[in-house]
Formats: C-alpha cells, structure tokens, sequence
C-alpha cells in the first residue's frame, strides 16, 4: 500500500465531476475497439512534462518514486485527460545492462525540465551483440533503476487506478525488439548494418527478442496481475526503409503476437517521420488496436489534414487513429493554432475511424500550460458525438 496513493484516492474518490456520459475507461476502451462512445478521448502522453507541471525538477524525482506518483496524479486530477501516462526516462530502459559504478558515464543530467540526456552503450555490432549473448540485462537488473523506481512507479499507479475502480486507465509501455536494438547501438549505425551486415543484425534482433519475450512476463506478473489492461508497444524501425521493413520487422510482429494474448487494448507508439509502408504494415498487424503516429515522411508533400484523413482511410475499420498536435506544436504554436489543427484531426479521422488526440511523441517539458489545456478543451469542444462541424 501506498501512502501517496491513498492520499489521493481520499480527495478525489466520489468528488469527481463527470465528463461526458462514460468514464474515461470507458471512453478510451470503447475507442481502441471502434465502439460508439460519447467523445473523442484526449490522451497525451505527458511524461516529463507532468513533471515540472506538478512543482518537481526532473533531478528531484530521479530516486523519489512517491514525487513521481504524486506529479502523475495531480496532473491528471487537475487536467482529466482520458488515460495516465506513467513517467518513463531512458535509464529505466537500458541501466540493466551497465554495470552499476559505470551508469554516470552513460546518463547526463542537464536543466531542471531537460529530457534525460544518454549515450548509447554498444559502439560496434559485435559488442552489442557480445551485451546479449552475456545477458547482461539479467546480471544487473537487481540495482537498476528498472526494478529500484520503474516497477514501484507503475504498481503504485496501478494501485491508484483500482482504488479508484478504474475510472481512467493507466497507460503503461514496453519497448519493441526493434525500439531496443536501435537504442542499444544508435540509430543512424543501426541502418547502415542493416545493409552491411545484414546476417549479423538477423541474429542481433533475434537476441533482442528473445529478451523482450521475457520482458513480456514480468509484464503480465507485475502489470497485469495488477489490473494493467491499456499496454503501449513503443516501437522502432520508424526510419527503415521499405526493403529493410520487409526483411527485419517480424521480430515486433512476434513481440505483438504476444503481447495481445496477454492485454486486451493494445496501442502501438509509432513516433518520429512515419513512412507510408509502416503504416500500411501496422494497419494489418493483427493484436494492435490503437495507433500512436505522428508526421509525415520528410518527402510527402501533403498537408495536415490530408495526412489525417490518408491515415484514417488506412485504418477505417481496423484500428483506431490516434494523433494530434504534434509535440513541437504543443511546445511552440499558439493555442489558436493548437485549437484548429484538432479540429482538422477530428473532422478528418472520425469519418472512417474512431480518433484519440494524442500527439505522436511524449510533450515537451517546456511546453506551456496553456498549450495543453487548450488541447484538452478543444477535443471536448469539437469530439463531441455526433460530430457536427462546420
């Protein structure tokens, strides 16, 4: 039991103001499942930014697992977005494999908001393969902050979310093999084996996926047995190109077959510049139910809403659209701007598929307030069903 949890399960339990005639569950349920529902749900994934929202530093809640439950939560009692995002930094993801008196190199702590600067921590092929073949992950996971601030974080949360008798979900996420492999090596070198070296990263990924399998019971475990329902799959491969997407991308497939026989809503993170062959390759993924873009490919030369609605119309009947504004917008246009480019997301995804708002990548923790509160009251101005716009 959580001291934190209960603290806010006292405040807010039974004094909370409906929105709409669904709970947020409910909402976001009836969404990934393209089942009617009362508006469109608005969930971004707000991360850092739900940080410093809340009066904390990034560096005071590093090793403070209540700072970080109790920021989540406020944000969430003081904005009612339809899902809680849990806080996620890139040392939960890869400390597991360093040892623990070389971490400081790895990770560099900068400004109060700035994101949690890392180094990649393979710088050749074989030694990342080398980290795979010792399960490195597995010889020191005990003192990482994996299991020391990532699982207390997520239980404690979850308990939130059950104390609460599951009126908003929380959303929890694991890397893909491929997200992992490019991590691991950096992208741009990821790539450029993937042409030179292409039996190698075959045997590299088959090694990634072998640990995210296993990553998948310690989900099911500590996750799901705890009531996780909503299970994010952030995936990689994002910059592939069509042939390397047709030659490498079944080990996230594999990954998927999975996970959909362990979590009933499935919502795949596809963020970054998204190529129309991945979408295409996602539409017909079967165990995903929601997906997570985020801009065009940088040669597509189409506007926003014809982005929307070709992403809609792919995924009419399939899985449901989730994106908008995108997280520079957040961090940079004017809330006017914010407030039309849902609009356009809305009028041309709801047509075919239903929508979720939900920029393609986490906010920036120098976004300003008024940005993301405008992106909440705009998606209950205009996501109203039946949609009606002019």
């Amino acid at each position: 039991m959580s001291e934190i949890v209960d603290k806010w399960v006292a405040r807010l339990k039974g004094n909370l103001e409906p929105i709409g005639t669904m709970t947020h569950w409910q909402r976001m349920e009836a969404a990934f499942h393209l089942q009617p529902h009362d508006i469109v749900p608005v969930a971004p994934e707000l991360d850092y930014w739900q940080i410093t929202y809340a009066g904390y530093t990034h560096k005071e809640i590093y090793n403070d697992v209540d700072k970080t439950t109790d920021a989540c939560i406020k944000t969430w009692a003081d904005l009612r977005t339809d899902a809680i995002w849990m806080y996620v930094d890139i040392s939960h993801q890869i400390e597991n494999f360093i040892p623990a008196e070389k971490r400081p190199h790895y990770f560099v702590h900068r400004g109060d908001k700035d994101y949690l600067l890392f180094k990649p921590i393979a710088d050749t092929l074989d030694e990342a393969i080398a980290l795979y073949e010792s399960k490195a992950y597995e010889k020191y996971l005990a003192d990482s902050r994996a299991v020391t601030h990532y699982t207390p974080h997520m239980l404690q949360l979850l308990e939130f979310q059950e104390k609460m008798d599951r009126v908003v979900p929380v959303l929890v996420g694991a890397a893909t093999p491929t997200n992992y492999a490019e991590t691991i090596v950096e992208v741009q070198k990821f790539v450029k084996w993937m042409i030179t070296e292409p039996k190698k990263i075959r045997h590299y990924l088959e090694l990634a996926l072998e640990e995210r399998l296993a990553a998948l019971d310690f989900y099911y475990e500590y996750g799901y047995k705890n009531g996780l329902r909503f299970f994010c799959c952030f995936g990689g491969a994002r910059t592939w190109g069509p042939k390397q997407l047709d030659q490498f991308a079944d080990v996230d497939h594999r990954f998927v077959e999975k996970a959909k026989k362990l979590f009933p809503h499935i919502l795949w993170h596809h963020c970054g510049r998204n190529l129309p062959k991945s979408m295409e390759i996602l539409a017909n993924l079967d165990g995903i139910h929601a997906i997570q873009y985020d801009m065009p490919y940088y040669t597509m030369d189409v506007s926003y809403f014809e982005w929307f609605e070709w992403a809609a119309k792919l995924l009419a009947g399939k899985k449901c659209a989730c994106n908008a504004p995108t997280t520079q917008m957040v961090a940079y246009d004017t809330p006017e701007e914010i407030d039309q480019i849902i609009k356009d997301f809305i009028r041309a995804t709801t047509p075919h598929t239903t929508a979720i708002v939900m920029p393609g990548c986490e906010i920036d923790s120098y976004a300003p307030v008024e940005n993301v509160k405008t992106m909440i009251a705009a998606t209950r101005k205009y996501g109203r069903y039946p949609i009606r716009m002019e």
